[in-house]
């Protein structure tokens, strides 16, 4: 069996290992040619077996050059500066200083989709108002302002249709028309008669100018003067809470972006802050603005002079020898059963079974889930599947207890440090198997930071 297909043990070594081994292997190297070929295929294939000849290797090597190797201390000169990304902002009015630019034929990508980890209020099916997350809600994109801020219009009372839908954030064809030939034109054309002949006579019509001679969609806009998004803004969301009683109280979301690098400051200077946010609300009049709709979401930047900073990234567990396997999304979902089980029976029985009985948060799922209807505790497992499909790993949970420590059997176990069988059993999210699984460095009495039962003893 050749790569990558091979399924031979994998030993990682830290650099100093992989150093002081070739070392020994060259010493060993003379006239003797099985141990020249075994130094050979040892550095530059990473592959070790009993015989340098032999069809099957004992194993193969990975070198872990971040193994054993202490976070570096902060330094003096380092600089932490802020940033605003973008700021994203709810209102019923268009408050900007300059002209919108407005799409007679919204382009599709500029419908908000992604999690952008805010929430707005959107109608349910009994017409009470709820929170939810703002990509949720059916919106459609207006305009921008100065070739980067989007502003688009929400419809709150269409998200019960929506939620069955998840694909259906974005509006119909039907609707986008009723919405351009009731509401869009005829605002414009009466507050802004002079740009009659830039609003094709429908919506139809609209997306056929729109196309160009390959198929695709060129969006123009039509610029509106910030006087007149005065005059209009209200009287637009009234009109289409007329046309349609899904459209009522729908309001306007502002996405300032396109800022970055362009208003960074120091986050301990508060003329600085303030500097920072005049710059990015240049264009929108504030002063009838409700703070607590708007949202800025401020970035950290960490400089130091002379070196680009890179993010190590690192599955680093918190053991000084540990057995890890990575599982497969089925094994992945029935650890997370035994973590929190589907019914309150189930729940009870397992605290009986598990090894620790004092477990605190097995104790308050089982109340939890006493105390919860059985049609609603799906729902809540749902959630905190969410969460815990975020985990780097877990224990890897037997049907009777929730560690184990002794030696795993089989080739899917690897132990770190490397040859040292025992150790907590873990299992690692599938979501990581290109991660590379280290342990996490402790500062120890003595003021070294090497970990405890290192693979020096390999």
């Amino acid at each position: 069996m050749e790569y990558p297909d091979e399924v031979d043990d994998l030993v990682q070594l830290r650099l100093d290992q992989f150093v002081g081994q070739s070392q020994d292997m060259f010493t060993r190297v003379s006239d003797d040619l099985r141990s020249e070929i075994d130094f050979i295929r040892f550095v530059l294939a990473g592959r070790i077996g009993p015989e340098a000849d032999e069809e099957v290797d004992r194993c193969r090597i990975s070198l872990n050059a971040q193994q054993g190797v202490a976070p570096l201390p902060p330094r003096p000169e380092t600089t932490i500066t802020r940033d605003i990304d973008s700021v994203i902002g709810v209102s019923r009015s268009l408050p900007y200083t300059t002209a919108l630019s407005v799409w007679p034929v919204p382009p599709f990508k500029e419908t908000l989709t992604r999690d952008n980890h805010l929430k707005s209020h959107a109608y349910d099916a009994e017409g009470a108002e709820i929170q939810v997350p703002m990509h949720k809600i059916p919106n459609v994109p207006l305009g921008k302002v100065e070739q980067r801020h989007v502003v688009r219009i929400f419809f709150p009372r269409l998200y019960t249709a929506a939620s069955e839908d998840p694909s259906w954030v974005g509006l119909s064809q039907e609707d986008l028309a009723l919405i351009y030939d009731l509401c869009l034109r005829p605002m414009m054309i009466r507050y802004l008669p002079e740009t009659r002949d830039r609003w094709p006579t429908s919506y139809n019509v609209a997306l056929s100018h729109a196309r160009t001679s390959t198929g695709s969609l060129a969006f123009n806009t039509v610029d509106v003067a910030w006087r007149v998004l005065e005059q209009l803004e209200i009287p637009l969301l009234t009109k289409l809470g007329e046309v349609k009683d899904e459209f009522k109280d729908a309001y306007y979301v502002h996405e300032l972006r396109g800022k970055k690098n362009a208003a960074m400051h120091d986050g301990e200077d508060a003329a600085a802050r303030r500097t920072a946010v005049d710059e990015v609300f240049e264009h929108v009049d504030g002063r009838h603005l409700d703070p607590r709709q708007w949202h800025v979401d401020v970035a950290l930047t960490i400089g130091l002079p002379g070196h680009v900073v890179t993010w190590r990234d690192t599955t680093a567990v918190p053991f000084d020898q540990v057995q890890y396997s990575y599982c497969s999304r089925e094994q992945w979902k029935m650890h997370f059963g035994r973590f929190f089980p589907a019914t309150a029976e189930d729940a009870a029985q397992a605290a009986e079974r598990q090894n620790f009985k004092k477990c605190t948060y097995l104790n308050r799922y089982i109340a939890l889930a006493q105390q919860t209807e059985s049609k609603c505790l799906p729902r809540i497992r749902r959630a905190l599947e969410k969460e815990f499909n975020t985990l780097a790993w877990v224990p890897c949970t037997q049907s009777d207890r929730m560690w184990v420590t002794k030696p795993m059997p089989g080739r899917v176990w690897k132990t770190l440090p490397a040859g040292k069988r025992g150790g907590p059993a873990i299992v690692m999210n599938p979501q990581l198997q290109q991660k590379l699984v280290t342990l996490r460095v402790f500062p120890h009495p003595d003021g070294s930071n090497d970990e405890a039962g290192s693979e020096e003893d390999d």
